[in-house]
């Protein structure tokens, strides 16, 4: 996640279709309920009571046997209570609006790199020769991920990317691009319009064309998944939705470069429905300096902390001369450490830019955990042990800062 996260309670769902797709935009946010259904209750008896409360059903989470309701104005706390009081109900949880990553933060390199049509002209191709001279991001060479590529470049591996969405025409994403989901408005398509969740699919996935950038696992499959709108903001309820689509869309790994420093139950059982698909989630520690922020927190969560080029940086706010980037959240939730400081990537237009922060960490992660996948690991935990097996400890960094080290792409089993 980009530098400083809000502060904010959450809640949680499962994500079944509706005959009428729910918006989990700004609008109607402070009337959306969540309400928990006990084990032995049915679906009828929900909708039943919903409506005897004058509630309005606008999704039903089979898995967890939950729904989301619409209150009327004013009435979202008395209609809380009643829920609450029926013998049929296990809890009730609000929706809320806040802002998820940070729209422009000072550690980000504002001016642009080359566009990719300068790139193709001024870049040595990549294709096959990729691992002997070719211009490479340093954080892909920190991860190793040419020594890979020889047998092993992700390929068909799908990575549900959870985010402000993609931008499926970037010529450096164009070929990756299959597919994705819009949970703030889901009449309308996933396209970003912020940059953060193209940069991060970039570092994923960028295709190995000879034009500026290339991702981690370059011919793995992206979908986007927008839960978040233009300014970095979102609805608990669209972030639930999104991680539920990937649940019910077949998902091999997913990427979270967001989060925040709290989070509840709710939150959790959410993020806990991946771990029961088998799908592995790789998030963001959080870049306060602080502890560890949510989901990256949760256990189900494969938590990443950023690191500094090899070569420092100009900028000491942000690695001060350890090979930790300053911002970087810590504590023993930390699995990995990955690349996290001017990390170029694809934005909006069809550019590259440089930034920073655990957002960019994570999906250098995400790629390895796609290398990893194709390679023959599975679920969760073959994904944890795959990853584990392959890493490095950097020397003057504490379990905390780096957990078991730094993935060598190379050395993937």
């Amino acid at each position: 996640m980009k530098r400083s996260l809000l502060a904010l309670g959450l809640t949680l769902a499962m994500l079944a279709p509706a005959a009428n797709a729910a918006k989990f935009g700004l609008k109607g946010v402070d009337q959306r309920l969540m309400i928990v259904l006990q084990k032995n209750a049915t679906r009828a008896q929900g909708e039943a009571l919903a409506k005897a409360q004058g509630l309005e059903v606008l999704e039903y989470y089979a898995p967890m046997n939950a729904m989301v309701v619409q209150a009327k104005p004013g009435r979202v706390r008395a209609s809380s209570m009643r829920l609450l009081a029926s013998p049929i109900v296990s809890n009730v949880g609000r929706d809320f609006w806040t802002k998820w990553i940070e729209s422009s933060p000072a550690s980000f390199q504002t001016t642009p790199l080359p566009t990719v049509e300068s790139a193709v002209r001024s870049l040595p191709k990549l294709g096959e020769s990729v691992g002997k001279n070719a211009e490479i991001q340093w954080g892909i060479k920190a991860v190793n991920a040419p020594a890979a590529w020889a047998s092993n470049r992700g390929r068909g591996v799908k990575v549900g990317v959870v985010d402000t969405g993609i931008d499926p025409t970037h010529p450096e994403l164009a070929a990756r691009v299959k597919g994705g989901h819009n949970s703030v408005e889901k009449d309308k398509p996933f396209n970003d319009d912020h940059s953060h969740g193209t940069h991060v699919a970039g570092i994923i996935a960028a295709t190995m064309n000879g034009a500026g950038v290339v991702g981690v696992a370059p011919e793995a499959d992206l979908y986007g998944i927008k839960v978040l709108t233009k300014d970095g903001q979102g609805s608990l309820f669209a972030i639930i939705d999104g991680i539920m689509w990937c649940v019910q869309n077949g998902m091999q790994v997913v990427n979270m470069s967001l989060g925040a420093p709290q989070g509840n139950f709710l939150f959790e059982m959410a993020v806990n429905q991946l771990q029961s698909a088998d799908i592995p989630l790789i998030a963001a520690a959080g870049n306060d300096g602080g502890a560890v922020n949510f989901p990256a927190a949760y256990p189900a969560a494969i938590a990443i902390s950023a690191m500094c080029p090899p070569e420092g940086d100009s900028n000491a706010k942000l690695c001060n001369g350890s090979a930790l980037a300053a911002f970087s959240s810590r504590g023993p939730e930390v699995e990995f450490i990955a690349p996290g400081v001017k990390i170029p990537s694809t934005v909006l237009g069809g550019e590259i830019k440089a930034y920073s922060g655990t957002s960019m960490a994570t999906p250098h992660a995400t790629g390895l955990a796609a290398l990893a996948i194709a390679n023959g690991a599975r679920g969760q935990a073959g994904v944890r042990a795959a990853l584990k097996a392959a890493a490095v400890k950097l020397p003057g960094l504490s379990p905390s800062e780096q957990g078991n080290g730094l993935v060598d792409a190379g050395r993937l089993r």
